[in-house]
């Protein structure tokens, strides 16, 4: 059975995170980047695809 992976990844710039296998762990992974950068972030599913609902701009609560 193949295991969800999500990563965050940033549109703005060419980073995107590491494999979690856990939606919030990549949703925390995405907010990090975007209060540090300054950048709207987002997280994909294992097929590079955004998760809907899963965007997290600079300054949102969690």
């Amino acid at each position: 059975m193949d295991v969800a992976r999500y990563r965050a990844h940033c549109p703005t710039c060419p980073w995107t995170s590491r494999d979690f296998s856990r939606y919030g762990t990549a949703e925390n992974a995405a907010r990090a980047h975007a209060d540090e950068k300054d950048h709207a972030c987002h997280v994909i599913d294992q097929y590079g695809l955004r998760v809907t609902g899963s965007t997290v701009r600079p300054g949102d609560s969690a």
